[in-house]
């Protein structure tokens, strides 16, 4: 979008305002489930609708984008405080962001044990695997299916977990959280054991509209060349309920569920115009 406007000439604020929700809505549209995306759009909306220029606009996605970049690197020395030496840590999936907090508690000189999944049907686990090994970080890879046995410290499991770590693909106004499917099982698994789950996330990642549901894609996804008359429902995400959440980290320190909105409220008061 900053490119784009950066070619564009408009006579007058209308034509900029038309342009601009026009654009915005079909990148929104190209990735309907994205809040960091919707938000972005909706904070330089929020700067247009106070008659910015131009320049004024490209000047907010520029810091949009700042925000963002700033978050990657102050988040991890947050986060990292809450793991303790000779831990043993389950994630789910991939994410950038917990992969971070976990190299940064290894660079403090804490001594760890991953302990991520593979992600089936397209092995996310693999990039984080690769990370966490080339950054020294012990690193053992768990099947989706084994994952919610495998938290569980009741049982027979021969792994004492102690924290697990997630990212957050959004995140509701309640501290729902959707995450890659298999989230919900691992949650269910860690609030039966008493396992600190912790949502590594963003504020700028919350659904004010709390519209976003639960994606589906394509069951040629599992099975390209099923039956013809077999129906393939493939949940892309799921849902983690906020009520046994321990804390969602943040770019401003860790936050109870229940406290989104107040801290949105101090931070970022354009995300809850509507």
């Amino acid at each position: 979008m900053e490119q784009e406007l950066s070619n564009q000439s408009f006579s007058t604020q209308e034509e900029l305002k038309e342009f601009f929700d026009t654009a915005s809505q079909m990148l929104i549209d190209a990735r309907e489930t994205e809040p960091l995306l919707r938000n972005g759009m909706k904070y330089a909306r929020s700067k247009l609708y106070q008659w910015a220029s131009q320049a004024e606009l490209i000047d907010a996605f520029e810091e949009y984008l700042g925000w963002i970049a700033e978050e990657d690197k102050i988040r991890p020395e947050i986060w990292a405080e809450l793991i303790d030496d000779w831990e043993n840590i389950v994630t789910h999936c991939h994410s950038s962001s917990v992969v971070n907090v976990l190299k940064t508690a290894r660079n403090q000189g804490k001594k760890i044990h991953v302990y991520n999944t593979e992600t089936r049907p397209l092995y996310q686990w693999r990039k984080t695997s690769k990370d966490l090994v080339e950054a020294g970080v012990l690193n053992t890879m768990v099947t989706d299916s084994a994952a919610p046995f495998f938290v569980d410290n009741q049982y027979d499991n021969h792994v004492h977990t102690h924290k697990v770590f997630i990212g957050s693909d959004c995140i509701r106004t309640n501290g729902d959280t959707i995450n890659k499917v298999w989230s919900f099982s691992i949650w269910l698994s860690a609030w039966h054991s008493g396992v600190p789950l912790y949502i590594v996330g963003s504020l700028l990642k919350v659904d004010t509209t709390n519209t976003i549901g639960i994606e589906t894609r394509s069951g040629k996804e599992l099975w390209a060349d099923a039956p013809e008359w077999l129906d393939i429902l493939n949940y892309a995400f799921d849902l983690v309920p906020a009520k046994c959440i321990t804390w969602i980290i943040t770019q401003f320190g860790v936050i109870r569920p229940e406290n989104l909105v107040k801290e949105i409220e101090k931070r970022h008061p354009w995300m809850l115009e509507k």
